[in-house]
């Protein structure tokens, strides 16, 4: 059976879901060794940019100009107001926060995400997909299921502020990144994201990202190849392919693998209340699987 552009499409998001549940178990490794959440955030896109520049130098240099200068200008300020400001609101929620409450506001963005790309791009969910986001809703509920502490309410705020800006990044991404190549547009998006993290978190520092790199270079590294340079292209790439609203859906892959890659890894339980949850999400992934594009 051939495999259409569309199924390219759910590959690409679900992979990338699996690449970005990553980022629990190297942050826990990174934390430990004295990382700050600022400075693993501004080397992870940093390093991540350097390398998948020099993965297009490598390959295909003719990439770097299929992008004209509109295109470039709004990679770099989905970098810096897309992902640098998203990740910053999650660690700062994070401080105030249980983790699972932390994720749970996070993930709210699909229904953002539903908003906003009726009201910006006209897309149509449908029956099964209206159903597929009361699955996720439901199912991330049980996934992230624990004790929910609050220190002070504007941490709510925070929680909430990272799946706004992370829903407008998929939403602008959409828009004007939908017609160009991935990698470069991801190599501009995380150059854009790396600087001005770099600039607020290593400003006081100029010696410290060296001497992060020189200590704890393969953790790095890892990160940035996993959680940045596939999990990133795969997303811009898959959500080329599908809706806006069916990416932020399917990317739910990623709870779902970060309490695998924790329970394997990292020695954490798991409760029956997840695995109820993380079925739920399942279910909702195979509605949209055989939704038809605009039904």
């Amino acid at each position: 059976m051939k495999i259409t552009v569309r199924q390219i499409g759910f590959i690409q998001i679900i992979f990338s879901g699996v690449c970005f549940a990553f980022l629990g178990f190297f942050g826990k490794m990174a934390y430990a060794q004295q990382i700050t959440p600022g400075e693993l955030l501004s080397l992870r896109y940093f390093i991540s940019a350097v390398l998948t520049g020099l993965l297009i130098v490598f390959t295909k240099p003719k990439l770097f100009f299929m992008l004209n200068r509109f295109e470039i200008i709004s990679s770099l300020l989905l970098g810096i107001f897309g992902y640098a400001l998203f990740s910053s609101f999650y660690f700062m929620a994070l401080t105030g926060l249980s983790a699972s409450l932390t994720v749970l506001l996070l993930y709210t963005y699909p229904v953002l995400v539903t908003i906003f790309s009726r009201i910006f791009l006209k897309e149509k969910m449908g029956r099964k997909g209206i159903l597929a986001l009361i699955l996720v809703s439901i199912g991330l509920m049980g996934l992230v299921w624990g004790e929910w502490s609050i220190s002070r309410p504007v941490f709510l705020v925070y929680g909430f502020s990272s799946a706004l800006f992370y829903s407008l990044y998929i939403i602008f991404s959409r828009k004007y990144l939908s017609k160009i190549p991935a990698l470069p547009s991801s190599f501009f998006v995380q150059l854009g994201a790396g600087i001005i993290l770099s600039i607020i978190h290593f400003s006081h520092n100029i010696h410290r990202p060296m001497e992060i790199l020189i200590k704890n270079y393969p953790l790095i590294i890892s990160m940035s190849v996993i959680c940045s340079l596939m999990a990133m292209t795969l997303f811009l790439a898959g959500l080329q392919k599908i809706t806006s609203t069916e990416a932020s859906i399917l990317s739910t892959t990623e709870p779902i693998f970060g309490v695998i890659i924790a329970t394997t890894l990292l020695g954490e339980s798991i409760k029956g209340v997840q695995l109820l949850g993380g079925f739920l999400i399942l279910i909702a992934m195979l509605l949209i699987a055989t939704k038809k594009s605009f039904e």
